[in-house]
């Protein structure tokens, strides 16, 4: 049954993906509020640790940085399997991550610019075409908003705990080590870069990899490496 459910959820997730009215229609699915408190702390981590902010989007247009965090998180849904650690994670809200995470990101992404939805979107147009009321749009930034000012504080916090000595994947796909420290940015306040340790022969030997070469998959929390080059240290 549960296999059923799973696959079922996959093809919606590929349907949204494929929609024309993608990513809007994964921010405004209707999703359980717990959903949505469970992981918020996991979008402040990915923004923090992607030094998501005004500077770093710069002259970005910022529907098309919002389109590319969701592509990118409901690819790592999609793609990477389910497996202990993942619902140790995640529990009974594995099925709900592409839409209550996506939304999560977004609200995160829309903060830390000092921007609210209503800034960026026009929602009756949005809701209407979604079939959605648009006052309960608007009820949920509100909810989700004050989430995140609840929980950032703790989230930042865990971030550099909970990423340490995850796995770090190359880009294509292979074993490369595991994270060994952050790097940071002690003037602008941003995590810079990451040490991966990895062994090589008998040894163990560390690499340094910019934050820019780097994709945080909080799906499982591995690290994925846009790259395969990377100095060593």
């Amino acid at each position: 049954m549960w296999k059923k459910k799973d696959k079922e959820e996959k093809e919606k997730v590929i349907a949204y993906l494929r929609s024309r009215l993608f990513p809007w229609n994964f921010v405004f699915e209707d999703v359980e509020a717990d959903a949505i408190e469970h992981f918020i702390p996991y979008a402040i981590q990915v923004c923090e640790g992607k030094g998501i902010n005004k500077k770093a989007i710069g002259g970005e247009v910022l529907k098309e940085v919002i389109t590319r965090e969701v592509r990118e998180a409901v690819n790592d849904y999609l793609f990477d399997p389910g497996d202990k650690e993942i619902i140790r994670m995640h529990g009974k809200f594995i099925t709900n991550y592409p839409f209550a995470f996506s939304q999560c990101l977004v609200y995160v992404i829309l903060d830390r610019l000092g921007l609210n939805m209503g800034e960026v979107l026009d929602l009756k147009a949005v809701s209407d075409l979604l079939g959605t009321d648009v006052e309960r749009l608007r009820d949920r930034g509100v909810f989700i908003n004050g989430l995140i000012i609840k929980n950032e504080k703790n989230a930042l916090k865990l971030f550099g705990k909970e990423i340490l000595d995850r796995k770090v994947i190359s880009a294509g796909g292979d074993y490369v080590g595991h994270l060994g420290d952050i790097i940071f940015d002690i003037d602008e306040g941003n995590v810079a870069g990451l040490i991966i340790n990895h062994r090589k022969g008998t040894g163990l030997e560390k690499s340094q990899v910019s934050m820019n070469d780097v994709r945080l998959n909080m799906y499982t929390k591995n690290i994925g490496l846009k790259h395969s080059n990377y100095n060593k240290k």
